[in-house]
């Protein structure tokens, strides 16, 4: 557990139960916290935060009130909530005497000023559309809409940035960068917002962090952020926070949490996700242990999960990514040796460890993909090489109804991979033992030779493949952002079968390159796409 300094334990300690009411600095203002949307938790830390720093913040609506704080909802949904929670109708008039409806940037924006901030228009809801991602890009907390400068440069970001950095497939993101103690927490908070069905708050921490993984210089004032796009409201606090003492009192709350640390663990688990394992918290489910021993109906792929749980929460090796590009080389090549065989993912963009390894397959004569992937699968199973495997057949439609679908024929597996396998023949390393001394070897006492890797084929026509090799590379924030400012400033629809115009017609691509040269992109190559 990381130690909180004793000035945040004295600052935000709890104030239940103590003997001594909060001091108040600032009479003339009362606060009233909304809680919807906002959460009972995160109310109670800001709470706790204000009071600490002298601000009156009272729990229940009364006409004492000066400020009202909301986050993530329009002027309307404010007074309708309190209307609810007080039993009484709430007429708002901006007029001297009435509270102010204020977005939760005013709040931290006092926070950090340690006194209350005056009120601007850009801090009022007045007028507020609610925000989605589905719609113009906007800042996370505030809800403003970003005017984005149309210059189509890319570059890293450092100095005063233009908002047309705002995108992150238009800004260089290195594998290694200078601020992972920020993003690491701010990744903390969007898996902790995920957990919570916060899918918003979720992707504004993520595209805080993905931001300053860009930026040329390690942050040592959070005044150097002030330009920066994503980078305000909440998490601007929570920087501020990590540059002063080193740690944030909330993320250290949250990873310490028993529902963070148990949906940490059963979403690690394969074939089980946030709402499934949310359930599982919720019927009591702490350990794995948990799991095993109960009387559960378990998927295929939750068992297999379960019982190579190490191997596969271990991470993938650079060597042991390699060996698999082999094993599948061969294989392929074995019925095809024309099929181009191409290894994506985070090891294409220069990653050392992963947790899977993808592998685009394709040909110039489609006719020779037809059939090769079931032939293919067939043949490794038959030898033991296969733990655990499901197809998903092509799908002729899915990828003209959605930017985000993807309808390439695909094998999604999990190898027994070889130790220590090289370039010998396929037949001199396949398994002499039976299925039973391949996959139980704990209770067998012939030494281990192999271990669990998650392995997804990828069969794309060759026409597609530059689109295919694009969405499979990532990053996964990376992805979403070119879809994002295809639809949006280019009023193109991308996924990895091509890129759509406004009358449904792909337009032809033989490599990346083409496809950024479509957008009007500065091309970015694998090693510079990790946001």
């Amino acid at each position: 557990m990381s130690l909180i300094p004793l000035k945040r334990r004295k600052k935000g300690g709890p104030i239940t139960g103590s003997l001594t009411p909060p001091v108040t600095l600032f009479p003339e203002v009362c606060v009233f916290l909304v809680e919807r949307r906002m959460g009972a938790a995160r109310r109670n830390f800001l709470t706790v935060l204000a009071q600490g720093k002298g601000f009156c913040v009272t729990s229940e609506y009364s006409d004492a009130v000066t400020h009202i704080v909301s986050e993530q909802n329009t002027c309307s949904e404010v007074l309708a909530w309190i209307e609810k929670q007080t039993g009484r109708s709430v007429h708002y008039e901006k007029a001297e005497g009435t509270p102010h409806l204020l977005d939760v940037t005013w709040f931290t924006e006092s926070m950090s000023a340690g006194k209350p901030v005056e009120v601007e228009p850009r801090h009022c809801l007045e007028g507020r559309i609610s925000t989605d991602i589905t719609h113009e890009p906007q800042d996370f907390l505030s809800g403003r809409s970003i005017m984005l400068d149309q210059t189509e440069e890319c570059s890293p970001v450092s100095g005063k940035v233009s908002h047309n950095l705002s995108y992150a497939c238009k800004r260089r993101t290195p594998l290694h960068h200078h601020n992972q103690e920020i993003t690491d927490s701010l990744e903390v908070l969007a898996r902790g917002a995920s957990y919570q069905g916060s899918e918003v708050r979720s992707l504004g921490y993520i595209r805080a962090a993905s931001v300053l993984k860009s930026l040329t210089f390690k942050i040592q004032s959070v005044e150097e952020t002030k330009d920066l796009p994503w980078c305000g409201g909440h998490c601007r606090t929570i920087m501020q926070e990590i540059l002063e003492d080193g740690v944030c009192r909330e993320v250290e709350t949250m990873k310490n949490s028993e529902q963070y640390k148990t949906m940490e663990l059963l979403t690690s688990i394969f074939g089980v996700g946030i709402r499934t394992a949310e359930r599982w918290y919720k019927e009591g489910v702490r350990s794995l242990e948990d799991l095993q021993s109960a009387d559960r109906n378990l998927t295929v792929e939750q068992r297999i999960g379960l019982q190579h749980y190490t191997d596969l929460q271990t991470p993938v090796t650079w060597e042991e990514a390699e060996c698999a590009e082999r094993l599948v080389t061969d294989v392929f090549y074995r019925f095809n040796p024309d099929v181009q065989v191409t290894m994506t993912g985070g090891f294409r963009r220069g990653k050392q460890h992963g947790h899977d390894v993808d592998f685009l397959i394709t040909h110039p004569d489609e006719r020779v993909l037809s059939g090769l992937l079931k032939t293919t699968v067939s043949y490794l199973n038959s030898k033991n090489f296969l733990l655990y495997h499901q197809m998903k057949k092509r799908s002729l439609n899915s990828h003209t109804l959605s930017s985000t679908m993807d309808g390439h024929e695909t094998c999604y597996a999990i190898f027994a991979l070889p130790v220590g396998f090289a370039k010998e023949d396929l037949e001199d390393i396949t398994y002499k033992g039976t299925e039973k001394d391949l996959v139980n070897t704990q209770t067998d006492q012939v030494p281990k030779r192999w271990r669990a890797v998650r392995v997804d084929l990828v069969i794309t026509p060759y026409v597609e493949y530059p689109y295919a090799l694009l969405g499979w590379t990532g990053s996964k924030h990376f992805e979403r952002e070119l879809r994002r400012y295809a639809y949006h400033e280019k009023k193109m629809s991308l996924n990895s079968h091509g890129l759509y115009d406004q009358k449904r017609c792909s337009l032809p691509a033989t490599s990346e390159e083409d496809i950024f040269a479509h957008l009007g992109l500065q091309y970015l190559p694998p090693s510079e796409r990790n946001a």
